[in-house]
């Protein structure tokens, strides 16, 4: 096999990733950690071991386990790569003990809390107003938002959508089914004039790249501040999660709208609360009775 430097590939690999649209956050992440290992790793891909890998993760153990978790996740990542693409026999991370963590349990906020938050936002800041929303009433991540294009939509009459790139390159459709989103949707196309690349552009150069993840990160806590309500610019698809399970939709039409992989990640939004239970088990007894 040819011999790659280690350094040059990280490179490629992180544009690759740019490629494939993931999120800035996301690059910027696995930027950093390949950056840590490459500086005390082989200059040479090929000679890459478990034990190199062993040896750079023994350093980081002061960090948190959700931090080591990620370290581990952005090299798993580009070795998996670098496999795919005949740069390097084996994924040294396969032979490597995982940092485990438990499953979060998701923080949804009500409706009205975050309605109190959309409201703080000036009118003139159309495109905070749209992002925003979009996210709340469609459960998408924040990189998967900022990374929808004008190509992306299809605004049909009564069959309102839109494709989006989600984890692991699979793209899914997503209804807009919300009449306050896909008007200010319109609305936001009619100003702008925006017909092709990013939908969500940088204040500074409206008509270039995508606005950054860490800028809107900034927006939201800042409109946060104003309202006086605690809640992270990813509980907005927590809080989209919870409002569909306590209207009764199923865990697998769930699963579909958030771009879940595996059922068993949706499960952690079963929790319903008390009136919804209730009144499902209501439904269920009249209809019983009904059969008797």
């Amino acid at each position: 096999m040819e011999s790659h430097l280690l350094t040059t590939t990280t490179e490629q690999f992180l544009h690759y990733l740019e490629q494939t649209r993931r999120s800035e956050h996301t690059v910027r992440s696995y930027g950093t950690t390949l950056a840590k290992f490459a500086a005390d790793a082989p200059a040479a891909l090929a000679d890459l071991s478990v034990t190199t890998v062993e040896q750079f993760l023994a350093t980081q153990t002061h960090l948190s386990p959700a931090t080591q978790a990620r370290q581990q996740a952005a090299l798993n990542s580009f070795f998996t790569w670098a496999v795919r693409h005949d740069l390097l026999l084996t994924n040294p991370m396969i032979k490597i003990e995982r940092v485990r963590l438990d499953d979060p349990a998701p923080r949804g906020l009500r409706r009205e809390q975050i309605e109190a938050i959309f409201a703080v936002i000036p009118r003139q800041q159309m495109r905070d107003r749209l992002l925003f929303r979009l996210i709340y009433e469609t459960g998408l991540r924040v990189g998967e938002a900022l990374g929808v294009h004008s190509e992306d939509l299809d605004l049909t009459p009564d069959d309102e959508h839109l494709t989006v790139l989600g984890k692991g390159n699979r793209r899914r459709t997503v209804l807009l089914d919300d009449p306050k989103l896909v008007a200010l949707l319109r609305q936001y196309l009619q100003q702008t004039g925006y017909r092709h690349g990013a939908l969500f552009r940088a204040s500074k150069n409206g008509q270039g790249g995508t606005v950054s993840y860490q800028a809107v990160q900034e927006r939201w806590a800042r409109y946060c501040q104003q309202a006086g309500i605690i809640c992270t610019l990813h509980q907005l698809r927590h809080s989209h999660a919870t409002e569909l399970v306590n209207g009764g939709v199923s865990l697998a039409t769930i699963r579909k709208r958030l771009g879940h992989k595996r059922i068993q990640t949706t499960l952690r939004y079963a929790e319903q609360n008390d009136a919804t239970a209730d009144a499902e088990l209501r439904a269920w007894r009249r209809k019983q009775n009904r059969t008797e």
